[in-house]
């Protein structure tokens, strides 16, 4: 019977830890693309639990609508491709792509793990894999990746021109 547990435990610990699993879909400027809602946050707090999520003030709005400077972002919780929120700890500064694909939002916004849907601002740097693989990361400054980004945003070459 001892064993039986065991195997239990371990079965439910596993499909718990396993429940999303996705292919790095690429760099921030690729993944941004698909994502409804780009923005320069401040994060205020973390609200734990079973669904946990994170308060983010938004100061700059880079792509898609919002009617509030407030924000509340679903993350982890092992069963979603969704980061952890201990990766983005308060009072620190982040560009985030909302919704994109794997995110799997249910209430609202949420960052999938699926690329690099967040970069990290400090001291004036965007840091994160801006436009390289998976394991190279940037430091460029958040004027010159606004403008990157933005020139990105309209550049599609498969749009029909008028």
């Amino acid at each position: 019977m001892k064993r039986i547990w065991l195997l239990f435990v371990f079965f439910i610990m596993y499909s718990h830890a396993e429940a999303c699993s996705c292919n790095w879909k690429g760099p921030f400027l690729t993944v941004a693309k698909d994502a409804i809602l780009v923005v320069r946050g401040k994060i205020l707090r973390h609200h734990a639990g079973k669904s946990p999520t994170m308060d983010v003030l938004v100061l700059e709005t880079l792509a898609g609508g919002l009617l509030d400077s407030g924000l509340v972002v679903q993350m982890g919780d092992g069963m979603h491709c969704r980061p952890m929120l201990d990766s983005f700890p308060v009072n620190t500064e982040w560009i985030l792509a909302l919704n994109g694909p794997g995110s799997k939002p249910g209430n609202g916004f949420a960052i999938s793990h699926c690329g690099e849907y967040w970069l990290r601002i400090e001291n004036g740097n965007v840091i994160g894999s801006i436009n390289q693989s998976e394991k190279q990361v940037n430091h460029i400054p958040l004027q010159e990746f606004i403008n990157q980004f933005k020139m990105n945003q309209h550049h599609n070459p498969f749009k029909v021109k008028e």
